[in-house]
């Protein structure tokens, strides 16, 4: 009974020691936020904004992120699905690439197969508005393609997105 008292009291005192000769200067500097989550994130709210015209005409798409382990479309997502839909509608030339990304959680073959369901998964909506299938290519990626190497909840959730590239080219030029 005594041995487990002074052991609890020794635990106690050496924690406590271990935890007040930290100093506050022992650890790195904190960065408020990466800032290729930063670029993304500016750069998402300015093209998420612009008229059906403004991209028809420079053909800049923002990406759309997704929650852990998610293949549905967040509910942000299909106003921007309608506008890609009314711009190939009045581009029959204009094809679509959707690429599908996923976070590191998770094994290689798993997360392939999410960001390829996430992809699938708006190139299905974009089908249900009316676009020929033929049109839209999808590709994925799962976490080889990150946007940021930092492995916070922001860092992943940045990683965890669908991307859009409209192209001109003709399917038989590119692939």
């Amino acid at each position: 009974m005594k041995l487990k008292i002074f052991l609890s009291i020794s635990m106690i005192g050496l924690l406590t020691a271990c935890a007040s000769s930290q100093k506050e200067d022992d650890f790195p500097p904190r960065v408020e936020r990466d800032p290729a989550i930063e670029a993304q994130s500016q750069s998402n709210d300015k093209l998420y904004n612009q008229s059906v015209a403004r991209m028809a005409k420079t053909l800049q798409v923002p990406s759309i992120t997704y929650e852990f382990d998610s293949v549905r479309p967040p509910e942000e997502a299909y106003p921007l699905l309608d506008k890609i839909a009314t711009i190939m509608k009045d581009a029959p030339t204009l094809h679509l690439i959707i690429e599908g990304h996923a976070d590191v959680v998770g094994n290689a073959e798993y997360n392939y197969w999410l960001s390829a369901a996430r992809a699938s998964a708006m190139k299905s909506y974009l089908v249900s508005r009316g676009i020929e299938a033929d049109r839209i290519r999808i590709h994925a990626y799962g976490k080889d393609r990150p946007i940021t190497l930092d492995n916070s909840s922001q860092g992943r959730r940045a990683n965890r997105r669908v991307e859009f590239k409209f192209t001109k080219r003709n399917w038989k030029a590119i692939y």
